[in-house]
């Protein structure tokens, strides 16, 4: 079976804000070490580049939501005054 690359969804929706921005940092840095990595001959998982961006737009997926979510809420308390 396929190594799984960082959270799953669920587990990402159940992180504050905060955390979230952190998993994305290392998302990313990991992003840039594996592409590294692949320009020196040094990686051999090569479907590892993909499972990272996948990730990276899993936490931003989460992150959108959030705002727009926030967004709505702000806007609905704003039509109700």
């Amino acid at each position: 079976m396929a190594e799984k690359y960082g959270k799953s969804q669920s587990e990402l929706n159940e992180l504050d804000l905060a955390s979230l921005v952190e998993e994305l940092e290392n998302a990313k840095q990991d992003a840039l070490d594996s592409r590294f990595k692949l320009a020196t001959g040094q990686l051999t998982d090569t479907a590892r580049i993909g499972k990272i961006r996948r990730q990276i737009a899993r936490i931003n997926l989460v992150i959108r939501r959030r705002e727009i979510e926030a967004a709505e809420a702000a806007s609905n308390t704003k039509a109700s005054r």
